[in-house]
């Protein structure tokens, strides 16, 4: 194990195994789950779960919900995969390898209340790669285009399911676009900022399927 990690979530008693090198979840994992408002009950999809980290910490906050993990990355699903077990969430959390952009391969459509996603976000033809394979793929949107995720979770939610989300600011408007073309109408968003007087590094959006469009809420300011 000496490729790899432990690193323990006082908050939500979660041991993380993580590789030492390559895809490290960051603060913004945290954020995300604390962000999600979801139901008692019912079924929720984590999207490039990479490690597990938010479907595992979303699994402590909502004991009655049956959690789903997807990753497309063999190692980090194995490691994700690990970590359901080593902290007793057999029973609620399951983790799938596949690709999402085959979502209507691998479940049937409408089959989640909720959807929570830290997915890749840099254009891999804007600035420079990451030069470890694994952060790469996690980062920029090489297996991944921002498009094909917003279909993937239009055909998965059922009505009025909701989408949450973390993404950064600067590109706050194409995210915006594409949700309100797919009908999943933002309904709140909260930016995320390094320091009072900062620009926000990132935002959150929660947003629902076939909703009416308005009644948008923005936030109180997140400060980090």
């Amino acid at each position: 194990m000496e490729k790899f990690s432990d690193t323990y979530l006082r908050d939500f008693q979660l041991n993380i195994l993580q590789p030492r090198e390559g895809y490290r979840f960051s603060v913004d994992s945290i954020l995300l789950t604390n962000f999600v408002r979801a139901p008692k009950e019912g079924r929720l999809l984590d999207i490039g779960t990479g490690c597990g980290v938010i479907a595992l910490c979303l699994a402590r906050l909502y004991p009655n919900l049956k959690i789903v993990g997807i990753e497309i990355q063999r190692q980090l699903y194995e490691i994700a995969r690990e970590n359901v077990k080593r902290n007793d969430l057999s029973h609620q959390v399951e983790i799938i390898h596949g690709d999402i952009t085959k979502a209507r391969e691998i479940f049937e459509a409408g089959s989640f209340q909720v959807i929570v996603t830290n997915p890749p976000y840099r254009d891999p033809l804007t600035g420079r790669l990451c030069p470890i394979a694994q952060e790469a793929l996690s980062r920029h949107e090489i297996l991944l285009d921002l498009n094909s995720l917003v279909k993937a979770i239009r055909y998965l939610l059922c009505p009025g399911g909701h989408i949450f989300m973390i993404y950064p600011a600067d590109r706050a408007g194409i995210l915006l676009h594409e949700l309100v073309e797919a009908r999943l109408e933002p309904k709140r968003i909260r930016n995320v900022h390094p320091g009072p007087n900062d620009e926000a590094r990132m935002f959150l959006v929660d947003a629902i399927k076939d909703a009416r469009k308005g009644g948008l809420r923005v936030l109180p300011p997140l400060f980090i």
